[in-house]
């Protein structure tokens, strides 16, 4: 899902492949250039591992021209090659860059080894808190926040686009507010996609897995405590999601998010909402542009989520931690966030910006409503933390399969919930 999200945020320049990558970033991640002790800022050169969408190229270079003799080697790879290839590098001992991003799906299993990182409280990481939101500091923080793993980048808060034309032919209101007030639950927004199912031949929205997700990051725990015990089969949040989305079956389109299916659905207005982070709003006006002015935004049901979101870490193998320190902290303040968010999207985790008319005026005539980013700001700061653990995704990914087992008429419900836990228990116990 984060995959979809980063290729679709636009093009980038300065791509260096992987493979390349990885065949010198164990010189590059420690190059002296021709300073030999390697503690001089001059001559610096710092390896930069990223996935494309995070929209760092101009800054990279201001930053450069303001710093003589820093120079960053931006490395592109895709969204789960540069997990898989930092997390082997680690292993090895070698080939790990002075900078990485790290997605918050994967943040718990390196936050398990954290040796493997520069402990940016180390670094005056404790001056950051402030600038950011609560549980996004918390996500890169240990229990008692005295190891910090990376410096946040953007949020993926939650709201929910839908066809206002589709909604008007089924008899539901088109008005955003009123949008909200009668889908305020989940139950009644399901009530009100059999409505729009029966009226208009459309389904709600495009399958159980994005309805189940959307659901199941409004609370917490979901299926680890704090502790890291396994609770997914008794978790309240889990059932919940679990039992709405399967209820809500038939209002659904069965069309996966990460197909090309996905897109041509959203143009032909197979499915009227969307589950709307702020890089997906970009995806909807490449896939659909016809259908610019027919779309407008309001509060997904029972408050805000969140769906996606990273990190700049600072491998240990680094030898220039305060350059690659300076560097990222730049990069993520307010004011940077901000710019980013102008040029390219994703959205600041700083709330400090939210007030900035860059935000507060956001608005996009494809879409209805002229206050997006008053939205985005208000649900941003709605989303609470949430214990996830270093096995949260690959659980996640086998309850989202056994929702589509049931969405192809595969299994029972009680036969896709038994098979996801017979699984993840496996899994979790070899």
């Amino acid at each position: 899902m984060r995959e979809l999200k980063r290729m679709k945020m636009g093009a980038l320049v300065g791509v260096t492949v992987m493979g390349m990558a990885l065949a010198g970033c164990a010189d590059t991640g420690s190059s002296n250039g021709n300073n030999e002790s390697g503690n001089n800022s001059e001559d610096v050169e710092l390896t930069m591992w990223l996935w494309p969408g995070f929209g760092l190229e101009n800054l990279l270079k201001e930053y450069e021209e303001n710093n003589p003799g820093i120079k960053v080697n931006l490395q592109e790879a895709e969204y789960a090659d540069i997990h898989q290839n930092l997390i082997t590098a680690l292993a090895a001992g070698s080939g790990a860059p002075d900078i990485s991003g790290i997605d918050e799906g994967y943040l718990d299993r390196f936050m398990e080894n954290p040796d493997h990182f520069h402990n940016l409280m180390d670094l005056g990481g404790e001056e950051l808190k402030d600038q950011y939101l609560d549980f996004k500091w918390q996500q890169g923080t240990n229990a008692d926040e005295s190891f910090l793993i990376g410096v946040p980048t953007d949020v993926g808060p939650m709201v929910m686009a839908y066809r206002a034309d589709i909604f008007e032919e089924a008899g539901l209101p088109t008005d955003p507010d009123e949008v909200a007030e009668k889908m305020g639950t989940w139950e009644e927004y399901i009530e009100a996609g059999k409505q729009l199912q029966e009226e208009t031949g459309s389904f709600m929205f495009n399958n159980l897995s994005d309805l189940y997700t959307a659901i199941l990051e409004q609370g917490s725990p979901q299926y680890f405590e704090d502790d890291g015990t396994f609770i997914a089969g008794e978790s309240e949040r889990n059932q919940y999601a679990w039992d709405l989305a399967t209820s809500a079956v038939d209002i659904s389109a069965g069309i996966d998010r990460s197909t090309t299916e996905w897109g041509a659905g959203v143009a032909a207005g197979e499915f009227a909402t969307v589950f709307l982070p702020p890089w997906m709003l970009q995806n909807i006006k490449n896939d659909a542009p016809d259908t610019s002015g027919l779309w407008n935004i309001t509060n997904m049901p029972e408050g805000s989520g969140n769906f996606g979101g990273s990190f700049l870490s600072i491998p240990s193998e680094s030898d220039h931690p305060e350059e690659a320190y300076d560097l990222v902290t730049w990069l993520m303040a307010p004011e940077q966030q901000l710019r980013i968010f102008e040029e390219n999207g994703p959205f600041p985790s700083t709330p400090e910006v939210y007030d900035d008319p860059a935000i507060q005026e956001l608005q996009d005539d494809f879409f209805l409503r002229d206050d997006l980013g008053a939205l985005y700001a208000e649900a941003a700061e709605e989303i609470v933390y949430g214990y996830k653990g270093s096995l949260h995704e690959p659980v996640g990914t086998l309850f989202r399969d056994a929702l589509q087992t049931i969405e192809d008429g595969t299994n029972s419900k009680e036969e896709a919930w038994n098979g996801a836990m017979e699984e993840a228990e496996r899994q979790i116990n070899r």
